[in-house]
């Protein structure tokens, strides 16, 4: 039974919510939320659950957030507000639905600060911290530089700067050569708690692009002299921008070197990575850290952990009564349709270290990928994809 009692829960919002409901359940916190996409694992741990198309940029339209939130968790019945990926890019529509509930996370504003590349990039020169060379406007020699969009998360928007020119919300950054790598830390508004450290998986060919996020793996330990400084770098941003709760920031390590690439100001991917025994529940530590309380130390899971994301290589269909594995997270409806290059669930696996679990996930992810081939591809399911696209409405539970 979970510890909240009547109809008050928290709400969750974000792009995909699944990390976040199994966070609050993990915790045995009533939850009920909001995301693009609503898996049926997702529905299955939250209390109520409502979809709502993404547009474009991956937001939500700001009447539809708005009503649906009230429908859901209307002010007096809201414990709090936890949000992941998805007001970046219009951190305004976030600050639409705090009057009223009590906000478990950063402000609009800190999502303004890290959204605007200029701004950030500034941010980093002030607290010293390696950042690529970032511009809003094309570079004349454009080889070694990446063109990026403005608040976008998950990859997908990050392209080669060579065959893209200046757009609105499009910037410019200097490509720093090395291994990408994460840190999810808590944070109180002053001080940081390091979480763990990951390794991010490379893009599989089926990705929409090779910068695509892929997957990640829980490292034991940092990777070696950078350490102290990745450590030093979520504090001085924590200082800075009085950021609250869990927070992620993304990293390039060349060797014994590192460049800083951008905060998460927000609960990110890896969530799910670290969520697990001996580590207490996340959510209760996320929630406390917004209320000012870190836990002095967080212990480290014995075993290895990887999660890696399933894309489609060719138009598919979930078949119905489709079995699957119990590693498998983010679980589509019986007939959902997905173009190539769609996200189609996530696996997670478990091994001797995080190279073993790298490599079971990988594993998986093929493993998966060929099972839905054999039993879910569809000659139509391009036109049917599409179709079921546009049939799709506000308050909606149709296939994702």
């Amino acid at each position: 039974m979970p510890r909240d009692a009547g109809r008050e829960a928290f709400l969750l919002i974000s792009q995909s919510g699944r990390a976040l409901a199994a966070a609050a359940a993990r915790a045995g916190r009533a939850a009920v939320g909001i995301d693009g996409f609503a898996d049926r694992d997702t529905r299955d741990l939250a209390r109520d659950w409502l979809r709502l198309p993404l547009d474009a940029d991956g937001t939500f339209e700001a009447g539809d957030l708005v009503r649906a939130a009230d429908r859901l968790s209307p002010p007096g019945q809201c414990l709090g507000l936890v949000y992941g990926s998805g007001f970046e890019v219009q951190p305004e529509r976030l600050a639409h639905l705090t009057g009223n509930r009590p906000l478990l996370g950063n402000a609009p504003d800190v999502l303004a600060t890290c959204a605007d590349p200029l701004r950030f990039a500034g941010l980093c020169r002030a607290l010293h911290l390696p950042h690529p060379e970032t511009r809003l406007d094309a570079p004349s020699a454009p080889e070694g530089w990446l063109a990026k969009h403005a608040g976008a998360c998950g990859g997908i928007h990050v392209r080669d700067a060579a065959s893209l020119a200046p757009a609105p919300g499009r910037y410019f950054q200097r490509r720093a050569a090395g291994v990408p790598h994460s840190l999810l830390f808590l944070a109180d508004g002053h001080a940081s708690r390091p979480v763990g450290f990951n390794r991010l998986l490379a893009a599989p060919a089926q990705a929409p692009g090779h910068w695509a996020y892929a997957g990640a793996t829980a490292l034991r330990d940092a990777p070696p002299g950078v350490e102290p400084t990745v450590l030093a770098a979520a504090q001085a941003l924590t200082t800075a921008l009085g950021l609250r709760g869990l927070n992620g920031i993304d990293f390039i390590v060349d060797g014994r070197d590192w460049t800083l690439l951008e905060l998460n100001a927000r609960p990110t991917a890896t969530l799910d990575l670290w969520d697990t025994p001996p580590l207490p529940p996340l959510f209760d530590c996320h929630v406390q850290a917004c209320h000012g309380r870190l836990p002095t130390a967080l212990p480290r899971p014995a075993s290895g952990r990887a999660a890696a994301v399933v894309y489609a290589d060719a138009p598919m269909r979930v078949p119905a009564g489709f079995a699957w594995p119990r590693w498998c997270a983010d679980l589509p409806a019986a007939g959902a349709f997905f173009a190539p290059g769609e996200p189609v669930c996530t696996v997670h696996a478990t091994g001797e270290d995080a190279d073993d679990a790298e490599r079971q996930a990988v594993h998986q992810r093929q493993q998966i990928l060929e099972r839905l081939m054999q039993t879910g591809h569809a000659d139509t399911a391009r036109s049917n994809f599409a179709a079921e696209r546009a049939a799709c409405t506000p308050f909606s539970s149709c296939p994702a």
